[in-house]
Formats: structure tokens, C-alpha cells, sequence
């Protein structure tokens, strides 16, 4: 089977830098699963050893950092075309360490920003186990609470001991007998998406965290993000049953709306399987999010 490549949503812009070979990176990464991910014990194996790949631009040919070198008097003027570096390594993410590098390659940034570290003109970079040493150390150094915690957040319903960052939210707020989205705990978790005719589509899936009701049911709403102006509109909705099986459209939305096909179609673009993972999810709400709200009283 074909690897499936997860990007990583980490945090606001200029969040993950890097500091490597006497230079400042901005950074970007995405997790490379091996097959999609059907059952728990692939996904804690992915938490114990995954594999990462990491862009990094030169920071001197970022906007932000060419102001900033402006007003600094011992700035070097920033070159039209900067470098890039794409490194693949292995990530704990449990412990929260990178752990080995497997490849390490570089490239030049054309003048129109264009480049592509894994094209045949990008040069693979022969690194000794000392080089190797201090890039892992920097590759560590990078990992901030808030980095380590948009990279873990993905895995947060498979194993809750990673990331227990939203319980600082106050849970109280939140009324008992509503539906609460995952998305509003996990923010930068990775979003269950598709897209049609380049138009992207996202799963806002919701958990009835009310302690008294015992239900099994997993409500996702469909959302459409419009092309130009990147607003977000209900298009669509269903409600999944994790014992029968059965998938119900919302009555609020089109008859004409196809619940078994969109979740078909959502759960091929996904990393996890789909069932594994909103019944992960609503296992997490039920047990770890209820008991934090308790505990808050």
C-alpha cells in the first residue's frame, strides 16, 4: 500500500523554527503513515515511532524576518533566492523526541519562491553521525510545548496521557446537555476533509457529553468552505450509531444529500479509518472530557 501523507497543523505561522548550521529556519512538517491506520494498536505504533518529513526555508527570505533585518544594523541583505532543506526523521512523538534522521536533502528557492526539495536537481546531503547528532539536537531544541502539542493533538483519542492542554479551558462553560465538537479541545488536530472540484469540505463531528445519557451516536456536520472569501457554510449532515452502524442524515439538510456516500468518500481521503477514529473520539468525550469537566466543579 501507498504511504499517506498527514500534514501538520502547528500553531500560528513562524511557531516551529529551527536553528541548524548557524542559521534560523522556518519550518513546516507532515506525518507519513505507512498504510491507513485501521485499528489502535497501528496507531499507537505510530505514536511510538513516526516518520516525519520537515520543510525548512531559510528564514532570511520570509517577509517578517526582512523587516526585521531592516531595522537591524547588522543585517545582511536577504537574497532573492534562499535555501531549502527537507529532512525525513523519526519522531517519539510519546515522548516527544526526534530519535533518527533517514534523509536529508537541499534545494534553491527560484526567484519566484518555487522549489521542490524531492525533484532530481535537489542535492542529497551526506551527513555523518555527528551531523546527524547535532541536527537531532536542534530538530529537539524546536519542539516547544506548543509545537509538541499541535503534533500530538492528532493522536489525543488514541492515547490520552499525550496532551492535557485543554483541560487549562474552562470546561464549565460549557452547558452538559449540548453536543461539543472535538475541534473545540483539539484546534490544531488534523481535520477530517475532502475535496470535490477543488472545493474543500470538513467534518465538524460533535459528542453528546451529557453524564446521564448513555447514547452512541456521533452527529457530524459537513461544512463547505466557500472558494474566494474562505467562509464557512453547513452543507451537509449526518448522524453515525457506533453499535448499529447505521448512518442517518440530519433532517435539517437536503433528503438529496447522500450520508453513506460522503462518509465513504471522506473516510478514502482520510489517514484513519473513519469509524476508528470517531469512535476514538467519542470514547475520549465520554470518559476523559466529562470526568475533566467534573473536576472542575
Amino acid at each position: 500500500m501507498n504511504p499517506l501523507v498527514m500534514p501538520l497543523n502547528i500553531g500560528k505561522d513562524d511557531t516551529f523554527r529551527i536553528s541548524w548550521k548557524n542559521r534560523y529556519f522556518k519550518a513546516t512538517a507532515a506525518l507519513v503513515l505507512p498504510h491507513k491506520i485501521s485499528t489502535p494498536e497501528e496507531a499507537g505504533a505510530v505514536i511510538g515511532d513516526a516518520q516525519v518529513v520537515i520543510k525548512l526555508i531559510d528564514f532570511k527570505t520570509d517577509l517578517k524576518s526582512k523587516m526585521l533585518a531592516a531595522l537591524s544594523q547588522n543585517s545582511e541583505p536577504a537574497k532573492a533566492g534562499g535555501d531549502i532543506f527537507g529532512i525525513v526523521a523519526r519522531l517519539n512523538v510519546k515522548q516527544g523526541k526526534f530519535v533518527g534522521i533517514e534523509d536529508v536533502r537541499a534545494t534553491k528557492e527560484s526567484a519566484e519562491g518555487g522549489a521542490n526539495f524531492l525533484d532530481d536537481s535537489a542535492e542529497v546531503l551526506r551527513l555523518d553521525g555527528t551531523e546527524k547528532q547535532l541536527l537531532i539536537g536542534a530538530l529537539n531544541i524546536s519542539l516547544t510545548p506548543v509545537v509538541l502539542d499541535s503534533i500530538r493533538q492528532p493522536f489525543a483519542a488514541f492515547d490520552a496521557s499525550l496532551t492535557e492542554t485543554w483541560k487549562d479551558r474552562d470546561l464549565q462553560s460549557i452547558q452538559a446537555d449540548k453536543l461539543v465538537p472535538f475541534q473545540m479541545l483539539f484546534p490544531n488536530g488534523q481535520p477530517i476533509e475532502r475535496f470535490v472540484d477543488g472545493e474543500r469540505y470538513v467534518i465538524d463531528d460533535l459528542y453528546c457529553t451529557n453524564p446521564a445519557c448513555s447514547c452512541t451516536d456521533v452527529t457530524c456536520v459537513v461544512l463547505k468552505f466557500l472558494p474566494h472569501s474562505g467562509t464557512e457554510v453547513a452543507w451537509g449532515g449526518f448522524k453515525w450509531n457506533i453499535e448499529s452502524d447505521k448512518l442517518k442524515p440530519l433532517p435539517q439538510f437536503s433528503n438529496k444529500f447522500n450520508a453513506a456516500e460522503w462518509f465513504k468518500q471522506f473516510n478514502a481521503a482520510s489517514g484513519f479509518d473513519l469509524k476508528l477514529l470517531l469512535s476514538s473520539r467519542q470514547k475520549f468525550m465520554r470518559n476523559e472530557y466529562i470526568a475533566a469537566r467534573r473536576a472542575q466543579r
